[in-house]
């Protein structure tokens, strides 16, 4: 029986209405039968020589069910969504608001990918994504859009939910319990969440925080003071509430499911006519 082949058989790139992403396709095939796709959407090189992708997505084809009878080839696996500005081509890709263009270069992968695999039904992922604030720290991006809209980002964008109902009701009435918990004296606060964290940020907490009675008022005021200064005043110490709150349990370490309904039709353009597949009319 002959081997199965990786190769690459496009590199390039995808042309939007907006921006223009670098774009690598990767098959697997064995004779004329192609078993699994993967997709890397959006890269740049660092200065160090290293390149990095922004988008990548692996489908397995029908085909492969054959191989692995478990396998489930109507969910994609969405492997990596990684921001930078240097992730499109031609433009500063600005960084991801409520109407951002982060959320631009993952839809694009996405309604991409379901143009070249038209029997995919959804994007499965685990939502290990950062946003970086602007004092170069970095926080977990789940956490920051619970803060701010009590639910995740991919749960607010792309209608992600848990498939597993019953972790989906006890994620959703932790969420729920958090915002509704009443905020411990400051000298507590201080005590539990804010050591060694830099004097400007404790006073600008200890503003708001007397200003507040449950986390929900808190988390509203911090982001009234804008997207920016609440990433500044969130992360030092978001991880230490959520930790024991058990809420990291689901959005990092369970399987979440984008419906295919919820990616966006953009318009694509038919960039190269060596690609292996066909673009047209999409």
């Amino acid at each position: 029986m002959p081997s199965i082949r990786n190769e690459y058989i496009f590199k390039g790139e995808l042309k939007t209405d907006k921006y223009t992403y670098n774009i690598s396709i990767q098959t697997s095939s064995k004779t004329n039968i192609i078993y699994s796709r993967y997709f890397s959407i959006g890269s740049y090189v660092l200065e160090t020589g290293e390149k990095k992708t922004c988008v990548d997505i692996y489908v397995m084809y029908p085909e492969f069910k054959k191989e692995i009878p478990t396998a489930n080839y109507k969910i994609a696996n969405l492997i990596t969504t990684h921001y930078n500005e240097k992730c499109s081509v031609d433009e500063k890709l600005e960084r991801g608001t409520a109407s951002g263009e982060v959320n631009h270069i993952l839809n694009t992968a996405m309604y991409f990918v379901s143009k070249i695999c038209p029997f995919i039904e959804g994007f499965d992922l685990n939502d290990a994504s950062t946003r970086q604030c602007d004092n170069d720290t970095n926080i977990v991006l789940s956490y920051f859009s619970i803060t701010q809209y009590q639910k995740t980002w991919y749960e607010k964008h792309f209608n992600a939910y848990i498939p597993d109902r019953v972790k989906r009701s006890k994620y959703e009435t932790i969420v729920t319990e958090l915002m509704l918990r009443k905020l411990p004296e400051w000298d507590t606060f201080d005590a539990i969440f804010l050591r060694n964290v830099e004097t400007n940020v404790k006073l600008a907490l200890k503003s708001i925080a007397q200003k507040s009675t449950t986390y929900k008022e808190l988390f509203r005021n911090i982001h009234a003071e804008g997207i920016s200064r609440a990433c500044v005043l969130l992360q030092p110490w978001i991880e230490k509430l959520m930790l024991p709150t058990t809420i990291r349990n689901y959005v990092l370490f369970t399987q979440w499911v984008i419906p295919i309904e919820s990616v966006k039709r953009i318009p694509l353009v038919n960039y190269k006519k060596d690609f292996v597949g066909r673009l047209e009319n999409y």
